[in-house]
Formats: C-alpha cells, structure tokens, sequence
C-alpha cells in the first residue's frame, strides 16, 4: 500500500544553483559490472577519450562509497533537507551519479536524453518519483545530461561535453520557449575531447562566484565565464580530483571533498562556509557531490 507521504505533490522549483536546497534524489551505488556497461552500449571514442583525460578506478570499494554516501545524506538531512531514494535498478554501476538523468528548471523537471543505453537504463530508478513531481517534460532528440546543465539566476549554462550534443540543447531551448519560461541559453564549448560534463570543469558554489578549471575551454567561452563570474581557478590536479564539483546546501553554504582545503579556504574569503566531508571513495570514478544529487526544491 501507498503510504500518504509517497501520494503528496512535489511542487517542482530550482531558480539557481545555490538557493537553499529542500528536496533532493540520491542512490545508493551498486557493485561494479563492466559487462553492464560493454552490453548496453560498449566501448566507443568518446569514452576513449575520457579515459584518456580522466582518473578512472574501476575497483572501488562499493560498500566504502555507500558509507561515504550516507554520511553525506546524514549531513543534508541534519539541515533540513529530504532525502527522496531513487530505486536501484540491476546491473547499472553509475546509477548513483543521479544528476545525468534529468534535471529541474524553475518549475519543471525535464528528464535527460542520456547517449549511452546504459545511463538511460537509471531512469528506470525514479519512475516511482516522476508521478509526484508537478510538472514532468521529456526531451526526445539528441543527447543531454544533467551535469551539463548549470542553472543560473539568469542564465542556463549548458557544456557541449561528450555527453551532450547540440541537439540536445535545441531541444531543450525549445521546450523552455513552449514553456514560457524566458531563459536564456549560454552553450560553452571545450578546449579538448573527453570532458566528462560541464560540472567536472566549471561550477557555481555560491551566487556568481565560480570554481573553473580555465584551459579546458575554449576561449570564447572562457571570456564569457570571467565576465560574469568571479572566478576560483582550480589547479590541474585538483580538477584532476574532481575537486571543482561541490554541491551548495545554500548561498552561504556548500559541500566539498576533505582533501580541498585550498579551495574552502578561498571560497570562505567570500562568506561562504565550506564544510568538508570524505568522499575519497566515491571519486574514483570521476564525479563527487554534485554528481550524486538530483535537486528538485530549491527556494
């Protein structure tokens, strides 16, 4: 039977990135089975060219990255936070980076259009949380993932990654024009192949305030982030660690891995507390906090 908690509406809202977070979607990481990702898509040059420009481990402990997962849920519902668990789905060894699989703009959540077969099996995950959201829209052509998408005060920040290609973003720009919501989109464009998403490079962890890794874009797009952004430039080796992808709890307060202390330190000289958390096992395969959270109520 249906509890009456798992009927209740879920009024969809994300103005930014950094509003105060009050809903959010998690999953707990399964096993590793590579033959889940060669079976469901397999080996092409995309994924080549991550390997290549990316630190992969693939013999993480997966029981040390549930561990570390749930200390970081622990911290989000000891903020007020509610914690919605997307169901596990056999056999998918990335299902806990649930930021690909969709995403939320202001009032609407849009499920993704992941490339590979194998990340669009972890939709499968939160059919059981879709039927609440207020408003649900699918986008059908071309690729885009979530951790492409950045949402701004003002604009979306969209990556042109090996993930998401421009016929993603056309669709995307014409559901919001059907929509009515006026946003503008701004498509950044990288230096190199094999960027995973946008938020392995780029990320907003407090209002207008920016941590970017800047030779790996182009430089069109890296004048037009320094003009709106007061940017924290990342080292190679921090980007390398995925240190740039933190998760904002709020506008005064943001998640980051434990080995990152020079960056809290700089992001604290702007008034915002860093709070540093273990998630040394998680990052194994390149993502870290933001990778593993979907928001869906941000005020």
């Amino acid at each position: 039977m249906m509890k009456q908690t798992d009927s209740v509406t879920i009024n969809v809202h994300i103005p930014s990135e950094t509003a105060a977070l009050k809903k959010v979607i998690t999953c707990l990481a399964s096993p590793i089975v590579l033959r889940s990702i060669f079976f469901n898509g397999g080996v092409d040059s995309p994924l080549i060219y991550q390997l290549w420009h990316n630190k992969f481990n693939f013999f993480y402990d997966y029981k040390k990255v549930v561990a570390q997962q749930l200390s970081f849920i622990e911290l989000m519902k000891s903020n007020g936070i509610e914690v919605l668990s997307a169901d596990p789905v056999h056999g998918c060894a990335t299902q806990h980076y649930t930021r690909d699989i969709g995403f939320a703009i202001d009032n609407i959540f849009f499920c993704a259009n992941p490339r590979r077969p194998y990340r669009k099996r972890e939709q499968a995950g939160i059919k059981n949380i879709l039927p609440r959201l207020s408003n649900v829209v699918s986008l059908e052509r071309g690729s885009i993932e979530g951790g492409d998408v950045i949402v701004h005060e003002q604009y979306i920040i969209i990556g042109l990654s090996e993930e998401t290609d421009m016929t993603g973003i056309h669709c995307l720009r014409e559901k919001l024009e059907e929509l009515g919501i006026e946003r503008e989109i701004i498509t950044i464009e990288f230096s190199h192949r094999g960027i995973i998403h946008l938020d392995t490079k780029f990320n907003i962890p407090t209002q207008d305030v920016g941590f970017i890794h800047p030779t790996s874009f182009k430089p069109a797009s890296l004048q037009w982030l320094e003009n709106n952004f007061d940017l924290i430039e990342a080292t190679d080796q921090e980007t390398r660690n995925i240190e740039i992808n933190t998760f904002s709890l709020s506008p005064k307060k943001v998640i980051m891995q434990e080995k990152s202390k020079r960056l809290a330190s700089l992001l604290s000289e702007k008034g915002v507390e860093p709070i540093l958390l273990d998630y040394s096992e998680v990052t194994k395969l390149p993502g870290s906090f933001r990778c593993t959270t979907l928001p869906i109520v941000r005020c």
